[in-house]
C-alpha cells in the first residue's frame, strides 16, 4: 500500500518507509561492507533509486525483499569497485617497486662498471692489455698468447690475479658477486 502511495509521488510514505527500513537495511549492508560509513552511503543510495524509480514500485509486490534486493546489489557494487580499487594499488604498488629496484640496479652497475675501469688502469700495461683482449674483444687464452706472445699459463695468471684484484680493490660481498660477473660478461659485449 506504501509503495502505491510513494509511485504516486507521497513524500509522507516515502518518509514511513524510510523510517521503518533504514537501520534494518544498514545493518544488512553493514554486515557485508564492514564498514558504517559505507553503509549509511549505500542506504542512501537505496532510498534514492527508490524515489528515482518510484513509477516502477507498482508493479512490486513483496516491498521488504525489493529494497533488500537493492541494498544487496548496491554493495556488491561498491564491493567489486572496491576489489578492482585494491587490485590496481597493488598493481600500482608493485610497478614502482620493480621501477624503484630496476633504476637502483642500474645505477649500482653503472657505478661497478665505473669503479672497474678506474681499478684496470691501475694494472700494468700488460695486464690492462690482457684483460682488454680477454673481456672486451672475447679472445680465447691461447689467442691473447699468440698475439703478445706469451705463454697461456702467462695468460690465466694475468687474468686470474686480475679478477682478484678487482674482487680484492672493489670489495666485492657475496651479495654483489653476481653483478660482478655480469658486469665483467657485460664489457665483453659493450666493447
Amino acid at each position: 500500500m506504501l509503495f502505491n502511495k510513494i509511485a504516486a509521488g507521497d513524500e509522507m510514505a516515502f518518509r514511513t518507509i524510510y523510517d521503518v527500513y533504514f537501520d534494518r537495511i544498514a545493518a544488512y549492508v553493514f554486515k557485508m561492507s564492514k564498514s558504517e560509513e559505507v553503509s549509511e552511503e549505500i542506504v542512501q543510495d537505496v532510498f534514492m533509486k527508490l524515489w528515482v524509480n518510484r513509477a516502477a514500485l507498482l508493479n512490486v509486490e513483496m516491498p521488504q525483499a525489493y529494497l533488500f534486493s537493492i541494498a544487496r546489489n548496491k554493495t556488491i557494487d561498491y564491493l567489486r569497485k572496491l576489489a578492482k580499487e585494491t587490485n590496481l594499488i597493488a598493481l600500482l604498488a608493485e610497478n614502482i617497486q620493480h621501477h624503484t629496484n630496476n633504476a637502483e640496479k642500474r645505477i649500482e652497475t653503472q657505478e661497478l662498471r665505473s669503479l672497474i675501469a678506474k681499478a684496470i688502469a691501475q694494472l700494468s700495461p700488460q695486464k690492462q692489455k690482457v684483460f682488454q683482449l680477454s673481456k672486451y674483444e672475447d679472445l680465447s687464452h691461447d689467442e691473447i698468447a699468440r698475439e703478445l706472445n706469451l705463454s697461456k699459463s702467462t695468460i690465466k695468471n694475468h687474468l686470474s690475479e686480475t679478477t682478484q684484484y678487482l674482487r680484492r680493490n672493489l670489495k666485492i660481498t657475496p651479495n654483489s658477486e653476481i653483478l660482478f660477473l655480469l658486469i665483467l660478461i657485460d664489457l665483453i659485449k659493450k666493447q
